[in-house]
């Protein structure tokens, strides 16, 4: 009892201390202005070291976000418990400048459990999309009355982002064949229409902030199936020989209510005296915001119960997204393609430097961006380790990567993610036979 209380504690602290980081900027990226910003893959840790791969795994020891249906080999009597963080260091340089940036943010918070042999349940809090940048244009003036230059700046700033709480649950039939699905809600704000404009004439100045805010919520649906044939050891009976798995996901058009604010304030000085005036303060739209469907497949082999490759492939569409009483850029179609390879000596040894997880994949992504005729590609490596301790399993996993270009006149992106997750396992459902 004592144990169980002390891990518990673990998972209430990292989710305290995780959360209100979920309130700063999770991305510094000038390409989260468009659409819904930059979106995030479901993925737990050992599926950022492996590329992003895990559409046909499931495992007795962690979650599976990326496949409802992969859950079903949660052990019984047991709560799995997953907190993750994320560092990340980014580069951002045009074809003139450079500008460095580095945050600590929450990543997710999940867990789950098998109810009976053939059904489990799985529970997960998570970004969904993120916003954040901040971009200047400086444009000369002429005084009419003496001839000089004066400076008008403008100043695009962006934040906020979606969230989605989601539940899963699958069930297994002929020991083969698994069937899940989640129902999430999303929710959150778009802050990234802000501008702060300033003039200086002689004895006049003007600071005119627009900040225009777009509240989105709704309930989205995803079903997925997985596939396993196992061919066990002749040797021993008990571990697979190998094991080939196929997993399908379908995500539902998603429609989300929304609603547009704008907030502009007028703050001028006319002879050294300020004075602030609010020219608006009011909802301007209400409408609705789509999100497409979105198909994956993914395929995965395990070999002796030490070597596993995987590979993942996704589409969704996004040409028909709009914004409700926003100036849209038009968007394109998004593939991701990720895969990934995990070894581990014996994950059934009682030393701990046989059980150490070794992971490492890649990714390439076709964004639904396409700015300037060119268009936004995400490409990097993966690697990390998982650490086996007692009844805790502690992932390390770095993503290096690069998006977009510094080609007519865009950005280029160079990345360094540093991202921590723990695994707790956690003995419930148990009825004491001694006190």
């Amino acid at each position: 009892m004592y144990l169980k209380t002390i891990k518990i504690l673990i998972v209430i602290l990292l989710a305290s201390v995780s959360l209100p980081l979920s309130a700063q900027k999770i991305t510094y990226s000038p390409y989260s202005r468009y659409g819904l910003g930059e979106i995030h893959a479901p993925s737990l840790g050992h599926n950022i070291a492996t590329g992003g791969a895990g559409l046909a795994r499931s495992s007795e020891i962690f979650l599976n976000l990326k496949n409802p249906a992969g859950n079903h080999d949660l052990p019984m009597q047991r709560f799995v418990f997953d907190v993750g963080m994320d560092t990340k260091y980014t580069t951002v340089s045009s074809s003139t400048t450079t500008q460095r940036n580095n945050n600590t943010t929450f990543k997710y918070l999940a867990g789950g459990f098998a109810g009976k042999p053939w059904w489990s349940l799985v529970f997960a809090l998570r970004p969904y999309s993120s916003v954040g940048y901040t971009m200047n244009d400086t444009t000369l003036l002429e005084n009419p009355s003496d001839k000089l230059l004066y400076g008008f700046t403008q100043t695009y700033e962006g934040s906020g982002g979606l969230s989605t709480v989601s539940l899963s649950t699958s069930f297994k039939f002929l020991n083969m064949i698994s069937i899940g699905a989640t129902g999430s809600y999303l929710f959150g704000s778009l802050d990234r229409n802000n501008l702060v404009s300033t003039i200086v004439f002689d004895n006049f100045s003007t600071n005119v902030s627009y900040s225009n805010r777009y509240f989105l919520n709704g309930f989205s649906y995803e079903i997925g199936a997985l596939i396993s044939k196992s061919i066990k050891s002749s040797k021993d009976t008990t571990k697979n020989m190998f094991r080939f798995n196929l997993g399908v996901t379908y995500g539902s058009e998603t429609k989300l209510k929304s609603r547009n604010e704008l907030l502009i304030i007028n703050n001028y000085t006319i002879d050294n005296a300020s004075t602030l005036d609010t020219i608006c303060n009011d909802t301007l739209t209400k409408g609705h915001v789509k999100i497409p469907q979105k198909i994956g497949v993914g395929i995965s082999v395990e070999a002796y119960d030490k070597f596993t490759v995987m590979a993942d492939y996704t589409l969704q569409d996004w040409k028909n997204f709009d914004i409700e009483g926003e100036n849209n850029t038009p968007l394109r179609k998004s593939t991701s393609l990720s895969a990934g390879v995990e070894y581990v000596t014996d994950r059934y040894s009682s030393r701990l430097f046989k059980t150490i997880h070794y992971r490492a994949g890649f990714h390439t992504e076709d964004t639904y961006l396409e700015l300037n005729g060119t268009g936004i590609k995400n490409q990097g490596i993966t690697f990390g380790v998982g650490l086996p301790l007692r009844s805790l399993l502690l992932n390390v996993s770095c993503d290096m990567g690069k998006r977009g270009t510094t080609q007519n006149n865009l950005y280029e992106e160079k990345y360094f993610l540093l991202h921590f997750n723990v695994t707790i396992h956690d003995v419930w459902f148990v009825k004491r036979k001694f006190q």
